[in-house]
């Protein structure tokens, strides 16, 4: 059962007329008639009957109306109790990601914020994974979103969702047609790569480190962002997150490619464990673990 059948159900049974319950429910007869023929199919009954004044519920009809009114008025109730919650709650929340997660990650997550809890500000401090745990343990933030693990005695971390990482190249490159690549069949081209400090070039220098081989960095850059335009270019290849990509490729300006001995990251939430997050802070937090929870990105 759907709860627009049954709204139409009580439409019927509050204005004694499919037309009427129509003009409520702004839709058309033709909707509430399946809409009622639907219920009938499901339970099996007919629930109405057409009259010459209109229409009326049969005694099966009544009793589904009486369980659906019920229904409908606990939904409304409900509704209300988190437009209430909404309403009240306010104030600040300040986190702390990397701008991988800014850029990629967290806009549809904070738009549905903004669009559920209005009257909340929301700061976000740029910062890479290595300076989140810090400002969390100081209680500069409320919390922090990095890359795990981030072990310490007085945080504690929740893993949300896993960051794939991936090599890029322009069209028509001569590994473009490879499905995964290992860091010896990269050895040898020119890369672009992140400036050292961020959790993205830790991974491209490990990569290489254990492999036993030097790459060839042909320039070092300070975004993804500028990254991925000089490769599109043709000034070299580079290891990103997927995520980071999809519109180029999905768009065929760049091409992604597998990459072997890079595992998966753990990204996830930094709290002090001691600290209880304020209302507006835990609201953020859930809204989080509802989006991202279980992603691969």
């Amino acid at each position: 059962m759907e709860l627009q059948q049954l709204r139409g159900l009580c439409e019927i049974a509050r204005t004694g007329s499919f037309t009427g319950a129509a003009r409520q429910l702004f839709i058309t007869q033709s909707a509430v008639s399946q809409q009622i023929r639907a219920l009938e199919e499901e339970v099996g009954q007919q629930l109405v009957e057409r009259t010459r004044s209109g229409a009326r519920l049969t005694t099966a009809g009544q009793a589904l109306h009486r369980r659906a009114r019920n229904i409908l008025e606990e939904i409304r109730l409900a509704q209300d109790e988190i437009n209430s919650e909404a309403a009240i709650i306010g104030g600040r929340v300040v986190f702390a990601t990397s701008d991988t997660n800014c850029t990629y990650i967290l806009p549809p997550v904070l738009r549905s914020f903004r669009e559920q809890y209005p009257g909340v500000d929301v700061e976000i401090r740029n910062k890479m994974s290595s300076e989140i745990a810090p400002l969390v343990l100081d209680d500069e933030i409320d919390f922090g979103l990095a890359t795990l693990p981030l072990p310490h005695p007085r945080l504690k971390t929740e893993a949300l969702f896993e960051r794939r990482d991936v090599w890029i190249c322009p069209i028509g490159h001569p590994l473009a047609s490879r499905r995964r690549l290992p860091a010896a069949a990269v050895a040898q081209e020119p890369l672009l790569a992140l400036e050292r400090g961020s959790q993205s070039r830790a991974l491209f220098d490990d990569l290489f480190r254990q492999a036993g081989i030097a790459p060839q960095i042909v320039m070092e850059l300070g975004s993804i962002e500028v990254l991925k335009r000089f490769v599109e270019i043709g000034f070299g290849m580079a290891l990103v997150p997927a995520i980071a990509v999809t519109h180029e490729v999905e768009s065929g300006r760049l091409i992604a490619i597998a990459a072997t001995g890079v595992t998966s990251r753990s990204v996830g939430l930094v709290l002090h464990r001691p600290r209880v997050a304020a209302a507006a802070a835990t609201a953020l937090l859930n809204q989080m673990r509802g989006q991202l929870s279980g992603t691969v990105c």
